[in-house]
């Protein structure tokens, strides 16, 4: 058997009424999509903005925010609420065919509305290069969302046990978090002052990757599950890369700057270093208070992508 024969055969192991489902049903589409996305945001998109003048998404980022939230808060609830009433606990480590007629139609159905997200998701950097925000366009933002639309094509084309369950549903609840974070931090500066918890939220992401390495190394072996070999490699690959890049990232973020020094070597923005606001005065002694501006509200505070830490 060639490797094209083999990764076809591999690819069509999976129930074969969710392999009809749509950007399920194609060898292509999410490898074309993927592609596509990575291009308009690496090269296309930054060429074309490049002497216009950034566009003002706030209350489209707003909708779209929160739109995603709902949208997985339904999905996961739903999926949960299955568990709890079905026998769908008894048959998550067997073999499983889907059916109109019994809840597995829904409940994959519902994972499905999550793995569509995940290609809506690419909004969030297209709004980056929209508004002109490349900076925030990093390698861990574009990899990321390039690498889940192939991951959840892959396990529905080719897993027919429900456990991917459990590590689907620990990134819907993180991502409820994280979407919900996006939205307030959109709607402007009387709710960005609450919103003091954006460090936890890359730590929530890391613990993320961490419980689902836990889980799928330690309690699917304990538990006898009968799950694909190439199911647990990509589980345990992608989360472990994807655990090295976001802790990278919150390192160079949270706790690699170096505070600012003045002419005599000492700090001018924090202590120990911890960020302080630094007040400007004028020669009275009168603090002066920085003009507000949506322009300087986006640069404080920016929104999408791995959470960052305001400057």
């Amino acid at each position: 058997m060639t490797l094209i024969e083999y990764m076809k055969e591999t690819l069509d192991a999976g129930d074969p009424t969710i392999r009809q489902w749509p950007l399920v049903d194609s060898y292509y589409t999410p490898f074309l999509c993927t592609l596509m996305y990575v291009f308009f945001v690496k090269r296309l998109g930054p060429t074309l903005m490049e002497n216009r003048k950034p566009f003002d998404l706030r209350a489209l980022m707003i909708v779209y925010n929160f739109s995603i939230v709902v949208t997985y808060t339904s999905c996961l609830l739903l999926l949960i609420y299955y568990f709890l009433t079905t026998d769908a606990y008894e048959r998550i480590c067997s073999p499983t065919v889907v059916t109109m007629d019994d809840y597995t139609y829904p409940a994959t159905y519902a994972g499905w509305i999550i793995y569509v997200l995940k290609y809506v998701e690419y909004c969030d950097t297209i709004f980056f290069v929209l508004r002109k925000k490349d900076h925030l366009v990093t390698n861990l933002h574009v990899i990321h969302h390039a690498a889940l639309p192939i991951i959840a094509w892959i396990m529905l084309r080719t897993e027919t046990s429900g456990f991917q369950f459990i590590p689907g549903g620990i990134n819907s609840f993180i991502h409820i978090i994280m979407y919900t974070y996006y939205g307030l931090a959109a709607m402007g500066p009387e709710v960005q002052k609450y919103l003091w918890w954006k460090e936890h939220l890359t730590k929530l992401q890391m613990l993320q990757f961490v419980v689902i390495l836990f889980f799928v190394l330690v309690l699917i072996p304990l538990s006898g599950c009968k799950t694909s070999t190439h199911g647990i490699y990509i589980d345990i690959g992608f989360a472990a890369l994807f655990l090295v890049l976001f802790y990278n990232f919150y390192m160079k973020t949270y706790k690699n700057k170096k505070p600012a020094t003045g002419k005599n070597g000492k700090e001018q923005n924090g202590t120990n270093g911890k960020a302080h606001a630094v007040e400007n005065k004028v020669g009275n002694g009168t603090p002066l208070k920085k003009q507000w501006s949506w322009s300087n509200f986006n640069e404080d505070y920016p929104v999408h992508g791995p959470i960052t830490k305001r400057h």
